[in-house]
């Protein structure tokens, strides 16, 4: 892999990708003016005062990192840089290191170019040629990312604005206003004619790509909402878990998050000693998946079949993957009594496997909080001699 050329600039280490040259020479090669021939001294001062430009850019982003006691790095690569830093920021600190990057090349560079332009002063077609570079890439190219549109500038002061809003939580609001802006900015580039299509890429680019985090970002949330309702079971809270499953499902969720959705939902309704609830809650969402043998073994129990829930809960240890719901399976057995049956079934399986499930089941009881019926698993553990335990004996 070939590596850019790295230097610093007042103790900052700036790092130009290849990937940067390529894009902005194609740009360059693209920006050519219609009807003439080709000239490598445009593209070359093209590049120069982009490079320039976009670096001038990511300083302004540094210099405010440093203002702040964090160590800035700059790498320019693609269509333009990103300045990066270790360390923590406030939203308002965040939105003024997002503002000083577009703003110093704006007022340092861009506006300075204007009153030139303004003046003519400069009347050569080559001098013309550059400062209408210069206009558009510290004009342009500054309010194009001022926009708030995510991941340019604009963006990430909308999300902090966002973010002092809701207390944190402003990447979602923030990348669905990205998509709306992107999209409808990009509809209006493709009306304007031909000579716009590339911003109108450029645009539904941005767009999709928001699209494609807000997915993600609905998805982490559902997970994180699921983990404090599989929490909230654990700590015999059924009433908050059945709460947050109910909201989880009014977000339409898709897919396994359904599907643990359902599945949590009737387990909530189980242990607050809803057995027709319970099975309409899996019920009602069957599409998603069927449920767990641990749901199922549960049901049994808390039915008065015992026997049947033991024997189902042991094919669940030995077959299912582990996961909450396996745990929420061993707090119903510790729950109804059946410890030592369903250890003793576990122990009848084939190999190692019914040990190791009976490992697994202890060390369940002790994370739920079992203590008593963890160690009667132990002992059984330590008469049976496969899994090295020492007998109490």
């Amino acid at each position: 892999m070939i590596k850019g050329a790295q230097f610093r600039i007042a103790g900052i280490p700036v790092r130009v990708e290849p990937t940067f040259l390529i894009i902005i020479g194609i740009l360059g090669y693209m920006s050519q003016p219609v009807g003439r021939p080709f000239q490598w001294s445009i593209l070359a001062s093209w590049m120069i005062v982009a490079f320039i430009s976009i670096l001038l850019h990511e300083l302004g982003h540094a210099v405010v990192f440093r203002r702040y006691g964090i160590r800035p790095s700059i790498s320019i690569q693609g269509f333009g840089g990103v300045t990066t830093g270790s360390g923590e920021l406030t939203p308002r600190q965040h939105i003024l290191v997002s503002l000083a990057g577009p703003l110093a090349a704006l007022v340092l560079i861009g506006l300075p170019a204007v009153v030139i332009w303004q003046a003519g002063t400069i009347t050569s077609d080559m001098g013309r040629e550059i400062l209408y570079q210069v206009l558009w890439i510290n004009i342009g190219w500054s309010v194009l990312n001022l926009l708030p549109i995510l991941p340019l500038d604009g963006g990430n002061v909308a999300m902090s604005v966002f973010d002092l809003a809701t207390k944190g939580r402003g990447r979602r609001p923030a990348e669905v206003l990205s998509i709306v802006v992107a999209g409808a900015l990009a509809v209006i580039a493709l009306a304007a004619g031909p000579e716009y299509v590339f911003i109108a890429l450029f645009l539904g680019m941005f767009a999709f790509m928001n699209v494609g985090s807000l997915s993600r970002v609905k998805h982490q949330e559902l997970s994180d909402e699921l983990v404090y309702a599989q929490r909230a079971l654990v700590e015999h809270r059924p009433a908050d878990a059945e709460q947050v499953a109910h909201a989880v499902l009014a977000r339409r969720p898709s897919g396994p998050t359904l599907r643990a959705a359902s599945e949590l939902l009737g387990w909530a309704r189980l242990w607050q000693g809803d057995q027709t609830g319970a099975e309409a809650a899996v019920t009602r969402y069957a599409h998603a998946g069927p449920p767990t043998a641990s749901f199922r073994a549960a049901q049994a129990l808390a039915a008065g079949r015992l026997v049947e829930g033991v024997s189902v809960m042991a094919w669940s240890f030995g077959n299912e993957r582990a996961g909450s719901f396996q745990l929420f399976g061993a707090i119903a057995i510790a729950g109804t009594g059946q410890t030592r049956p369903f250890t003793t079934e576990l122990l009848r399986l084939d190999g190692s496997a019914g040990v190791q499930a009976a490992l697994r089941f202890r060390q369940m009881l002790e994370h739920a909080g079992y203590a008593r019926e963890a160690e009667v698993v132990a002992s059984m553990l330590a008469a049976d001699g496969r899994a090295g335990l020492p007998s109490a004996n």
